[in-house]
């Protein structure tokens, strides 16, 4: 089942079949006929012991991958994860060994005595394949992977290396979507003291950042997840710290403009913001949005760190917070914090609610509305049973590298980490208000049809032409700065925030859930069609985005400001709307403003497209002639050329419609 499943995801990446059928062999070799009996550590040490490993001649870094190798795994393998660097760049391969030989006799020291062994195997075999080497950077190439072993980091290229050595032990050892953390804070003490020693120049800093960023693109392929481009590397710059200045430093800007000259569409770049963040750095992050890259991703450091203070994190840890994958605010180094388990689906009970009762009998809102509470509660309390159920695989390595595990001497699958909480994302919020709206108006308000009519056209797909469009273009929907629209989405989060925030999963964490979900096309394949006027398998509304034709940006700025991001509903909140480059650039200085002002209204998180419908229709027909178009897609960007036709559709139809042009 594992190698279908492994096998499924890498055609829907390639789309080729014999491609595919090699790859579905070798995996079943090399994963799946080892002694599966040994412990974790064991099978890592016997992993690292068959890696081959390939020097490039002008590379200034070394960096082993490959995907036909990997570990047998029984349970779910931790994912969404980004590691605190930090540590690693303070500590030694020796230090870690000596504070494994102070624990106490038990299967977790014996578990990370085994990774430590196979680290060390790793390290010895890349250096000797070094020495075998041609390349012209050998010596400082095997003088950092040493120091890796024995010292603490002492350069700021040694720093980039041993971030890409560790980074390279997560993806070999089964783990997806890892995050890189806070690379201008953790990396700054070392480019700081490179440059005022004259080590390096600000230029060869830019080089081997630059070759840094590419080296983690360069096995894309092979680190997507559902889709190619879905990778999780995600870098976090700068932020406010708890003395509520706002960090930024030289590297926040060199990590920014070597991604938008690189124009590769990961690592992606997510910016945490305040009302704080300078003007210059906001006007660089528009520089790089509007060549089309997708990013950086803005975080609302003014709303997001008071959220994760009222959910329970403490306070230095929430103004240090990372994401994981996505968008999803994040722990780095203190939490097994499993923020994408599972997308809430929130049109789904009130269907199941349509189809079950006898909704003649429903009379006005307030009584639909009390069915539908009935209802996703009911859903609620089947989708956290299914959740209960996943055990995690034995983790000596992310482990190894989380504070708690190591003081309680408890492998973080088994809750020893200080953070273990579950996190959800949603889709269909937008469509579910819409549905709602609807009813209200057509049915309890104006009573022009009764709701069994409107239910029979639901059910037979809006094959009434006119019903259809008078319910896709009902002026009062999601996105719209109305008292009322506000107040029924913020009713529905409440009502699952309120459900989720007395509960504890198996660890005795908490729960948590976002607005936003990369699961709007796959959740709506066959999903029979809906109130808002979508039909059978259309696509849900993206993230908080709206699907009027041509609705300002600044309303629904205006609307996500006053979303109650409560105790719960915080994992991840994003804006997300498209533009053209032309309107960027017409409108350059008054743009910059709306996106200054738009941080002190209070969103909560934003991405944004920046293509033309034209191109995008263009790319579509001739592929060919477009190979690097980069579009966001659900938390990542990726090239135009490697979605599938589903997604491109989507992406035409969203962008006509910010254009002012019916699809």
């Amino acid at each position: 089942v594992n190698v279908f499943i492994k096998a499924c995801k890498y055609k829907n990446k390639t789309n080729n079949i014999k491609k595919t059928l090699i790859y579905a062999v070798k995996i079943a070799i090399f994963y799946y006929f080892p002694n599966t009996k040994k412990s974790k550590g064991e099978q890592i040490k016997n992993l690292f012991g068959k890696l081959k490993v390939h020097v490039d001649d002008n590379s200034r870094f070394l960096y082993v991958l490959n995907e036909y190798k990997g570990l047998y795994a029984e349970n779910k393998v931790i994912d969404n994860n980004t590691m605190d660097y930090n540590i690693i760049l303070e500590k030694s391969l020796d230090e870690f060994e000596l504070q494994n030989n102070q624990m106490s006799n038990s299967q977790y020291k014996d578990e990370q005595k085994r990774l430590l062994e196979a680290i060390n195997l790793l390290i010895k075999k890349e250096i000797k394949a070094v020495e075998k080497s041609k390349n012209i950077n050998k010596n400082n190439i095997i003088e950092n992977l040493k120091n890796i072993k024995n010292g603490k980091t002492k350069s700021f290229e040694e720093a980039l290396q041993r971030i890409l050595f560790y980074n390279q032990l997560l993806w070999q050892t089964g783990h997806e979507l890892n995050g890189l953390g806070r690379l201008d804070k953790i990396l700054c003490k070392y480019y700081e003291s490179d440059i005022k020693n004259n080590v390096i120049t600000k230029d060869e800093a830019k080089n081997l950042i630059k070759e840094f960023l590419t080296t983690l693109h360069n096995n894309y392929v092979f680190k997507s997840s559902s889709l190619l481009g879905d990778t999780g590397q995600i870098i976090i710059l700068g932020g406010k710290e708890q003395n509520e200045e706002y960090f930024e430093n030289e590297l926040t800007y060199i990590f920014i403009e070597e991604v938008k000259k690189l124009q590769i569409p990961e690592p992606k770049i997510l910016l945490r913001i305040s009302e704080k963040t300078s003007r210059k750095l906001m006007k660089l992050s528009l520089d790089c949005i509007k060549t089309g890259i997708g990013c950086p991703l803005f975080s609302n450091d003014d709303i997001v760190i008071p959220k994760l203070i009222e959910y329970g994190y403490e306070i230095k840890d929430a103004y240090n917070y990372v994401t994981a994958a996505c968008w999803e605010p994040y722990i780095c180094g203190k939490s097994l914090d499993q923020n994408n388990l599972k997308t809430i689906v929130v049109i789904k009970p009130f269907v199941e609610m349509i189809n079950t009762e006898d909704i003649n009998k429903i009379n006005n809102i307030n009584e639909l509305m009390s069915l539908y509470k009935k209802y996703l509660y009911k859903y609620l309390d089947e989708f956290l049973d299914e959740i209960n159920k996943i055990s995690f695989e034995k983790d000596p390595l992310i482990s190894m590298l989380n504070y708690e595990c190591n003081e309680k001497e408890k492998d973080i699958s088994k809750g020893g980490a200080k953070y273990n909480n579950y996190g959800f994302t949603s889709v269909s919020l937008a469509n579910t208000v819409n549905s709602i709206l609807n009813i209200n108006k057509f049915v309890f308000e104006e009573k022009k049809y009764s709701f069994e009519e409107l239910n029979e056209e639901r059910k037979n797909n809006f094959n009434d032409e006119k019903i259809l469009n008078e319910l896709k273009f009902q002026s009062l929907r999601y996105g719209k700065d109305e008292k009322e629209v506000i107040q029924l989405t913020n009713l529905i989060i409440n009502w699952i925030g309120e459900y989720l925030k007395d509960k504890n999963n198996k660890y005795d964490g908490k729960y948590k859930f976002g607005l936003s979900a990369p699961s709007y096309i796959d959740e709506s394949r066959e999903f029979e069609a809906t109130f808002d006027g979508r039909r059978i398998g259309e696509p849900f509304i993206v993230h908080i985005s709206s699907d009027i034709t041509s609705n300002p940006y600044t309303e629904l700025i205006q609307f996500a400001s006053k979303l109650d991001y409560n105790k719960a509903s915080f994992n991840g909140n994003v804006i997300d709307f498209m533009v053209t480059p032309s309107f960027i650039e017409s409108n350059k200085e008054k743009f910059l403003d709306f996106l200054i002002l738009s941080t002190k209204v209070g969103f909560f998180q934003m991405q944004m497209n920046v293509v033309s419908s034209e191109i995008l229709i263009k790319a579509k027909k001739n592929p060919k002639e477009f190979p690097d178009l980069i579009v966001r897609v659900w938390g990542f960007s990726a090239y135009f050329n490697d979605l599938p036709e589903e997604y491109k559709n989507l992406l035409i139809e969203r962008a006509l419609k910010s254009e002012g042009i019916d699809y």
